[in-house]
């Protein structure tokens, strides 16, 4: 869903994040390490007490959502923008998985070695 381009990137028109040559935004779900690990070995973001699962555009894990920021590939058009924040251009989204304790397959980019764990 390419809309634009930013320098020479590529910038999807609804989140405003660059877009992959796949066709995929990249958004980062803070957590846990040990829910991390689980994310990436299973390939699966699962839901808690709502029908929805919370990324955001900020790798940096200082949002108050856990020490781990999972990178995660994603349709764009599956993004629902909850928060914004002009100040430091963060972006909050939200991923309807349908029910609570719900999933989705998602592709998540390596990052154990980049997180140092």
């Amino acid at each position: 869903s390419y809309r634009g381009i930013m320098g020479d990137k590529k910038v999807d028109k609804e989140t405003g994040l660059p877009i992959n040559p796949d066709g995929s935004v990249t958004v980062y779900h803070h957590t846990s390490r040990q829910a991390a690990e689980n994310i990436s070995g299973t390939g699966q973001l699962r839901s808690e007490g709502e029908p929805d699962v919370y990324v955001t555009s900020r790798r940096e894990t200082d949002t108050g959502y856990g020490d781990t920021a999972v990178p995660i590939r994603i349709d764009p058009s599956k993004l629902i923008l909850d928060d914004e924040f002009p100040n430091d251009g963060r972006k909050d989204f939200r991923i309807n998985v349908g029910r609570p304790k719900g999933s989705l397959i998602v592709e998540v980019e390596e990052f154990l070695n980049k997180m140092g764990i």
